[in-house]
C-alpha cells in the first residue's frame, strides 16, 4: 500500500539521525535563553488567516469538526506562537521561544519539500532593538553549526532599503508590488518586459541591482538611494549586522542581497535565508516581522527564524555525513 503524497515513513536509524539533529538544535536554543513551547497541530482556520494572509493559508490542510467548526493543520509555528502569546502570554514580554515541532502544507512534493515536515526555529517577542535581530541571525548560525553545517553562508536584507531603492529609481507606487514579486523570484526577463518601455533607467539599475552582493561597500552604493528615514534605518541596521559579524569572525559568512524579501508584505524589517553548497535552495530563514503579533491585538514587535529538519538531513546526507 502506498503512502500519501509528500509524507514518509521514518525507519529507526533514520529517526535516530533525525533525533539527534532535533536535540543539538534544542540544545542551542536552551543555551541561548530560549524556553521551548508547544502548540497543537490544529488551529482555527480563521486564526492561520488572520497570520499568514490567504496565499499561506490557502496552503493549509482544512476540514470542518462535527459542531462545523473550520479547522486547519498549521503550516508553520510562527503564527501559532504569536496566537499563544497574545491570549496566554501577552504580559510576560520580552519573551525568548522556541519550537521543534511537525507542519503539515499542501503543496508539490518535491526535494526539500514536503507536506508533513518538522520544523525548528525560534521568535524572539517583544524587542525592536538591532540586538535582537542580531541575535536571532547569529543563533541561527550557531545552531546550523551545532549540526555539522558549518558551512552555511547567511544572505541578509531590509525591506525598507529596497522600497527605498524603487522609489528614487522611480518605480511608481503602483508597481511596486508586482516589482519586488519579479526581483525576489529573480525573474528579470519579466522584469525588463515590465519597465524597460515607460522606466528604462529603473529596468537598468534594478536588473543590475537583483545580480549584486556583497558587504559594507555595496550598503555604501545603496545609501544615496536611501532617501526615507525607514531606508537610512535599513542601512543602518544592516551594517550593525556585519559590524557583529566582524566581531565574531562571521564576516565571512554573511553577504548583503539587496533583492531578498522572503515573502511580500510580512517582514517589516530584516530579513535573511541560509544556504549550503549542497542544496538549490534555503536551509533556514527568518527575520523581523513587527505586524504580526499587533494583528492578533497585542502591540509588539517580534524577530524569528526557522529551519527545515529534513532539509538538514539532506544537506548531511549531501556532505557524507551520515
Amino acid at each position: 500500500m502506498k503512502l500519501p503524497a509528500g509524507v514518509r515513513d521514518w525507519l529507526p536509524a533514520e529517526l535516530t539521525r533525525k533525533r539527534a539533529v532535533e536535540a543539538s538544535i534544542r540544545a542551542v536554543f536552551a543555551a541561548s535563553g530560549y524556553d521551548e513551547v508547544e502548540t497543537p497541530a490544529t488551529e482555527r482556520y480563521e486564526t492561520l488567516l488572520t497570520g499568514l494572509g490567504e496565499h499561506v493559508a490557502a496552503q493549509t490542510y482544512r476540514f470542518d469538526d462535527r459542531r462545523g467548526t473550520q479547522l486547519a493543520l498549521r503550516p508553520e509555528m510562527t503564527t501559532s506562537i504569536a496566537r499563544l502569546v497574545s491570549t496566554r502570554l501577552r504580559d510576560d514580554l520580552p519573551l525568548r521561544l522556541s519550537y521543534v515541532a511537525r507542519a503539515f502544507r499542501f503543496e508539490e512534493p518535491q526535494e526539500g519539500r514536503m507536506r508533513e515536515f518538522t520544523q525548528a526555529g525560534l521568535e524572539y517577542l517583544g524587542v525592536a532593538s538591532a540586538d535582537a535581530d542580531a541575535e536571532a541571525l547569529f543563533t541561527a548560525i550557531t545552531a546550523l553549526d551545532a549540526v555539522g553545517l558549518s558551512t552555511m553562508q547567511i544572505d541578509i536584507n531590509h525591506v525598507a532599503v529596497l522600497d527605498g531603492v524603487l522609489a528614487s529609481v522611480g518605480v511608481p507606487a503602483g508597481l511596486s508590488l508586482e516589482v519586488k514579486r519579479l526581483l525576489s523570484t529573480r525573474n528579470l526577463v519579466e522584469l525588463q518586459a515590465l519597465l524597460e518601455p515607460r522606466y528604462p533607467v529603473a529596468a537598468r539599475e534594478l536588473f543590475a541591482l537583483a545580480l549584486a552582493r556583497g558587504q559594507g561597500e555595496l550598503l555604501g552604493r545603496l545609501q544615496p538611494w536611501c532617501q526615507s528615514e525607514s531606508a537610512q534605518d535599513g542601512i543602518k541596521r544592516l551594517q550593525f549586522l556585519l559590524d557583529e559579524a566582524q566581531k565574531r569572525g562571521l564576516e565571512h559568512r554573511i553577504t548583503v542581497d539587496p533583492t531578498l524579501l522572503r515573502g511580500l508584505g510580512y517582514y517589516t524589517g530584516m530579513v535573511f535565508e541560509g544556504y549550503v553548497g549542497e542544496l538549490g535552495f534555503p536551509l533556514c530563514g527568518g527575520g523581523r516581522y513587527d505586524d504580526l503579533l499587533p494583528r492578533f491585538g497585542l502591540e509588539a514587535p517580534a524577530v524569528g527564524w526557522s529551519v527545515g529538519i529534513e532539509r538538514i538531513l539532506l544537506a548531511l546526507e549531501r556532505q557524507g555525513v551520515r
